[in-house]
C-alpha cells in the first residue's frame, strides 16, 4: 500500500473509533438529549384589592349593674348598605374583662350556645357574595351577691379579629 492510502485509511479508522467511542458514550448516559431552551412569555393583568367588609352591630355601652344577669345583643355581618364581602373570612370573638369583679360570659350564637376557651371563640366562616349575619347574644353573670358596686367599676369588651379565609 501506498503511503496516502495508509494515512486515508489511518485516519478513516480514527473517524470510526471517534464515532464508537461517541456512540458508547451517548448509550451509557441513557440515551437522553440534553438541550438548553429559553422562552419568554409577557403579559399584562389588572389586579383589584379586596374591600372586606365586616361589620359589628349592637349597642356602644351597656350597664351591668351586678343585681340580674346582663344580656347584650350584637350582630357580625359580611355587608352594609353599600356592599357584600368580596372574600371569605374567619373571625374569632374575644371577651376581655376589664373590671374586678367575678364575671361569668355565656355566648350563644343564632341560639345555639358557643364553647369559650379563656373567653374566646373558635373561628366562625363568614361567606363571600351572599349576605350572612350571625346574631350574637352575651349573658353576663355577676357572682358576688349582693352586688358590690366598687366590684363593677370598669368594663368589659368583646374583641372581633377578621382574617382572610385562604380559597
Amino acid at each position: 500500500m501506498s503511503i496516502k492510502k495508509k494515512r486515508v485509511v489511518k485516519i478513516l479508522f480514527t473517524i470510526v473509533v471517534l464515532v464508537i467511542l461517541l456512540l458508547l458514550c451517548w448509550i451509557l448516559s441513557g440515551g437522553k438529549s440534553f438541550a438548553k431552551y429559553k422562552s419568554e412569555t409577557t403579559a399584562a393583568h389588572l389586579a383589584e384589592i379586596a374591600k372586606p367588609v365586616f361589620v359589628v352591630d349592637g349597642a356602644e355601652n351597656i350597664q351591668i349593674n351586678g343585681m340580674e344577669d346582663t344580656v347584650y345583643d350584637f350582630q357580625i355581618k359580611n355587608y352594609d348598605e353599600t356592599s357584600v364581602n368580596s372574600v371569605n373570612l374567619k373571625y374569632d370573638i374575644e371577651i376581655v374583662n376589664y373590671s374586678e369583679a367575678d364575671l361569668e360570659f355565656e355566648l350563644s350564637k343564632n341560639g345555639k350556645m358557643v364553647n369559650l376557651t379563656e373567653n374566646k371563640t373558635t373561628l366562625n366562616p363568614l361567606k363571600a357574595e351572599d349576605k350572612q349575619m350571625d346574631s350574637y347574644q352575651l349573658k353576663i353573670k355577676y357572682h358576688n351577691n349582693p352586688a358590690v358596686t366598687s366590684d363593677i367599676q370598669g368594663n368589659v369588651q368583646i374583641k372581633t379579629q377578621a382574617i382572610q379565609d385562604e380559597k
